[in-house]
């Protein structure tokens, strides 16, 4: 099988590694060819754009085959997106020891 997104990690060797999301290996009969599905999440070398992988692979003894589906966004945009679409929650300190509050 291919090593987890090989040309993601080649091409980003200094960048962190990408997150796996999921990774699934099944096998419907025992005749039957396996099927891998990985989906995976990171940044590209200069961090300017976040990239999702889904990568799928069916083997056999007699053959094997693989796609690779990259979707990508700028970071700029996603943040813009979440702060936009995405559930606010905020968190704060109301209190300060030294400070007092008038009633």
């Amino acid at each position: 099988m291919k090593t987890l997104s090989s040309r993601y990690t080649e091409q980003a060797q200094d960048a962190t590694r990408p997150l796996v999301l999921s990774q699934r290996t099944s096998s419907p009969a025992q005749d039957s060819p396996v099927l891998f599905q990985e989906s995976c999440l990171g940044l590209t070398a200069d961090q300017d754009r976040i990239v999702l992988r889904r990568y799928f692979e069916h083997y056999s003894p007699d053959a094997g085959r693989w796609v690779e589906y990259a979707h990508s966004i700028s970071t700029a945009e996603l943040v813009h997106w979440i702060m936009t679409h995405g559930q606010l929650h905020i968190e704060c300190s109301h209190d300060t020891p030294d400070e007092k509050v008038a009633h």
